[in-house]
Formats: C-alpha cells, sequence, structure tokens
C-alpha cells in the first residue's frame, strides 16, 4: 500500500481537474493531457470493447475511433466530481454530442486512474456500454482502420 501525500494527492486531483475543464468541449484532450502513451486502460462490462487496453494508441484505435466517428460533433463532458486517494483519482462525468443521424448521444462514466509522476498510467472506466453499442450498430459506416 502507498503511504499517503497529501501534497501528491491534492496535485494528481487538480491535474485531473484541469485536464476535464480543459477538454470540456471536446473529451478527446483529456485523454492527450492527463494520460501516458502507453497507459494500461480497462473498459469494465462485457462486449467486444470491454477490455484492458495497451496504451492509448489500442484503445483509440480499437475503442474510441469507431465511436468518433459517429459524431457530428465534438463530444462534450461535464465534470460531476473529483476525487483523491493516494495515487488514485477517481472522475464522475457525463458526456453528450449529437450523432451524424441528428440523435443525441450521451453517456455517463466512472473513472479509477492510477497516477504516477503526474500522468494516469493505468485505470479502468465504468460506462454506459449500452449507449456505445447502439451508436455503434445503429450508424453503419465503411470499414475504418
Amino acid at each position: 500500500m502507498m503511504e499517503k501525500n497529501s501534497t501528491q494527492e491534492q496535485l494528481n486531483r487538480e491535474i485531473i481537474q484541469k485536464a476535464l475543464a480543459n477538454s470540456a468541449h471536446d473529451f478527446t484532450l483529456f485523454f492527450e493531457q492527463a494520460f501516458r502513451q502507453d497507459v494500461a486502460w480497462t473498459i469494465a462490462g462485457h462486449g467486444p470493447v470491454a477490455r484492458t487496453y495497451h496504451g492509448l494508441k489500442d484503445l483509440f484505435d480499437n475503442a474510441e475511433a469507431e465511436l468518433f466517428r459517429r459524431f457530428a460533433q465534438p463530444l462534450a463532458v461535464k465534470t460531476l466530481g473529483v476525487w483523491a486517494d493516494g495515487n488514485e483519482v477517481f472522475a464522475r462525468i457525463q458526456s453528450s454530442t449529437v450523432a451524424i443521424d441528428d440523435k443525441p448521444y450521451r453517456n455517463e462514466y466512472m473513472y479509477i486512474m492510477i497516477m504516477q509522476d503526474g500522468k494516469v498510467i493505468s485505470g479502468i472506466e465504468w460506462l454506459n456500454l449500452n449507449a456505445y453499442y447502439d451508436i455503434i450498430s445503429r450508424i453503419n459506416l465503411p470499414e475504418f482502420k
């Protein structure tokens, strides 16, 4: 167990709060600002995208790209809360945008992120995968890789 350092805990919380604020109008910026390139990121749940991704490229190529291709506008986020405990930072987030079929897309997330040297090195995300799979199946696009 990591010994608590309240100064580092506060700094970790502030890093995530700032990255979320900076990405309020385009959620992709959050990952670019807060995550290490070699992050180990788990999407919890069931189905094709629920697994652990090794690096931002793996995450974006195999989970995010297909989702974001279906948006008519960038994904906006609202931060509902950010908390820290040692090197773990917890964030509750809501997202919204309009899909290319003019229907709304909304989701909610709970992230637990492990921080090291001011960056997220690993974590887990809970979200409404039904909303994710709905937009993927509803909007058919040509194969993308």
